[in-house]
């Protein structure tokens, strides 16, 4: 390129840069004024984010004995670097000090014949070794045993034999060693198309094995590979050699603060995962969490002391930790920390580069049985950088011409479209602890990850670019929740007010296409379906701007306004609920009645829901509920409303129908029978 076109370029980009704000329109607003989120945006740096994900994780390793002597390498990162950009009261805390685990030292997978090939070593492929506390050298031959049901181990003589698996090898593990197998070799994959989409893929699996025995995962491009071998009638041998030692099980937590001004006892929180155990490593899950609340903190000090954002009132806790275990070790052990924090961002899995993994940035809110005022924060935050960073076609005459009004992207990174999704709660994060102990909390996370818990979560997934947006949101949401001043209080409830009437209206739509679908039969239920549908949003809109009175100076003039705009969710509910009725009684029948439920309904109405002797929360969640079971998307809820322990059957059906779609009765009824005979709950008549 010519000097003096390189100079007119970048004479067209500093115009471009200068003046962002010329194409500007109202809806381009968030809850921090534009000069602010300008200085948030300038500041932000994808390649510094991304710079820590390669001082935490810049490879996937066998981590040393001798580093659970000492801090894990995460750890001693984490702290240099929050230390450096001036955090306070920077500290680490050790858990399970006192537990034990094994940590290979060495390990290698070889096919010894027909001829000699090295298929796996840990040091190239850390997750390739699935019994981490296996030892010894084993050689056998290699049975194909497909996908390991009974009848496949059957048909084989498996004694003194390593068995090739095309599922998980920990699925087939037990079964084969029982009958006389030495090794199993197996596909752990998150899906039959990822293993086709990623044939060179291992996903993080682990089994323990017994003395003599011996667990590896392949890819499927390997095991494809062995099969065809074996199909051809050749022999294969394999050779497995382990070496693994006995470690500490400790678990570790960072913590750092940019302490309040003192005006207020209240604090707030910003969470990210560490660990997930300290075995598998990942870039995205959740080390570019760590990453990118690193940065933020970075960014907020800097802009503080800049006079760009103001000191916080609200002192800000920054937790890097053991996923789930380590939240909660937190919690419990500062109980004063639990009740003072008003609000949490929780960050996993944050900055992949959106195209490449046909992904969505996502917030989930909180779940329907948790309303609160926070959902709204980041999600204004998401909506204005999504605007402003794309391209609009309206302006483009204006002076900005063909370009975004204000892009947020990094100069290394990428200049994809900013893909976001405001979703419903999911749990499996540590956003759910924190609501355990009263916390409101919300995730941010990028799915799908095409390379989740696997060999390909690596930091050349990571997308600069997404990692300054998701910085710009992070930090535009922690400056709100922080400042506590009135003034931040009513824009909030503001925000909660607009949005709440807007998913009444959404809920009024959803309950006017049961109506508009159902047949003149099935009227008389899609109208109670309806009529469900928005009173549960009017029901969770009110709560939501009643939580929001935590965020005023004065707790009691924060409750009076509250009420009063709970009071305006009220009567614009009522006059949907009337439209629902109108539209009834234009379609059905003349004169439109309420059922008073039929003999189900009133059993269902009678019932309370209690937990049974075997509860835990394993088993309110996971995968050991008997089935039947409900849809996956309503599993989390339905644990959370057994949980409270007063809620009757048909509550608890009609919460779920409104939050989600409509959940039969008789189905809900035999799930919680069958939890019932289970031991999980009790169903007690009022």
């Amino acid at each position: 390129m010519s000097r003096a076109a390189w100079m007119l370029g970048g004479t067209a980009l500093i115009l471009a840069l200068a003046v962002p704000a010329a194409a500007q329109e109202r809806e381009d607003r968030t809850l921090l004024p534009q000069e602010t989120m300008t200085a948030i945006i300038n500041e932000v740096s994808g390649e510094r984010a991304l710079a820590n994900v390669l001082e935490l994780v810049p490879y996937q390793r066998v981590r040393p004995p001798s580093e659970y002597g000492g801090s894990f390498r995460e750890t001693v990162q984490v702290r240099r670097i929050a230390e450096e950009a001036g955090f306070s009261n920077v500290r680490v805390d050790t858990i399970g000090a006192d537990a034990r685990a094994w940590q290979p030292t060495k390990g290698e997978l070889w096919m010894t014949g027909p001829r000699s090939v090295k298929l796996f070593d840990i040091h190239d492929v850390a997750l390739s070794l699935v019994s981490l506390d296996a030892n010894g050298e084993l050689n056998g031959q290699l049975v194909d045993v497909g996908a390991g049901t009974t009848a496949d181990l059957d048909r084989a003589d498996l004694k003194g034999k390593f068995v090739l698996t095309s599922t998980s090898p920990d699925q087939v593990y037990d079964a084969a060693v029982a009958r006389g197998a030495i090794g199993v070799l197996g596909v752990s994959a998150n899906s039959p198309q990822r293993a086709i989409d990623y044939p060179r893929q291992i996903v993080y699996t682990e089994a323990s094995a017994k003395p003599g025995t011996v667990v590896w995962a392949v890819t499927p491009e390997v095991r494809q590979n062995l099969a065809s071998l074996l199909a051809r009638g050749m022999p294969v041998t394999i050779g497995s050699k382990v070496e693994s030692v006995q470690v500490s099980g400790k678990e570790e937590i960072v913590r750092a603060e940019i302490p309040g001004d003192g005006s207020t006892d209240q604090e707030v929180a910003i969470s990210c995962h560490l660990y997930e155990g300290v075995i598998k490593q990942g870039a995205n899950d959740d080390n570019s969490g760590c990453a990118l609340t690193l940065e933020i903190g970075r960014a907020y000090l800097k802009l503080i002391r800049e006079g760009k954002l103001p000191r916080p009132k609200r002192t800000i806790n920054f937790l890097f930790v053991p996923e789930i275990r380590g939240t909660d070790a937190f919690l419990r052990s500062n109980p004063d920390k639990a009740k003072r924090i008003i609000g949490t961002l929780n960050f996993d899995m944050e900055a992949l580069r959106l195209g490449n993994s046909r992904s969505y940035w996502i917030l989930q809110r909180t779940p329907d049985s948790f309303p609160s005022y926070l959902n709204d924060i980041p999600q204004s935050m998401m909506e204005y950088v999504s605007d402003i960073t794309r391209e609009r076609v309206r302006f483009r005459r204006g002076f900005n011409g063909y370009a975004p009004s204000q892009p947020v992207e990094s100069p290394r990174g990428s200049k994809d479209a900013f893909y976001i999704k405001i979703d419903k709660h999911y749990g499996a994060s540590d956003h759910v602890v924190y609501m355990k102990y009263g916390v409101p909390a919300v995730m941010f996370i990028t799915w799908p990850d095409m390379w989740y818990h696997s060999s390909d979560d690596l930091p050349d997934k990571q997308d600069p670019t997404q990692y300054k947006r998701a910085a710009t949101v992070g930090l535009g949401s922690l400056t709100v929740l922080s400042t506590g001043t009135d003034d931040v209080a009513e824009r909030v409830i503001a925000e909660n007010l607009g949005r709440g009437l807007a998913r009444i209206g959404e809920a009024h739509t959803k309950g006017l296409g049961y109506l508009a679908d159902a047949p003149a039969s099935g009227l008389a239920v899609a109208r109670r379906e309806a009529r469900v549908a928005v009173e549960h949003q009017i029901a969770v809109e009110q709560e939501v701007l009643r939580s929001a009175a935590v965020l005023w100076t004065n707790r009691a003039t924060g409750q009076r306004e509250a009420g009063k705009f709970a009071d305006l969710v009220r009567r614009r509910g009522a006059s949907l609920l009337g439209e629902i009725d109108a539209y009834y009684a234009v379609k059905g029948p003349a004169t439109p009645t309420m059922s008073g439920g039929d003999a189900s309904e009133r059993e269902a109405a009678n019932l309370i829901v209690k937990l049974g002797p075997k509860a835990s929360k394993t088993s309110l969640f996971g995968s050991r509920n008997p089935e039947p079971n409900v849809p996956d998307e309503f599993r989390a809820e339905l644990g959370l409303l057994i949980e409270r322990e007063n809620m009757s059957v048909l509550e608890i059906c009609d919460f779920l129908s409104g939050e989600f779609t409509p959940l039969p009765l008789d189905e809900l009824m035999a799930v919680l029978r069958a939890r019932e005979n289970a031991g999980l709950v009790r169903l007690e008549k009022r």
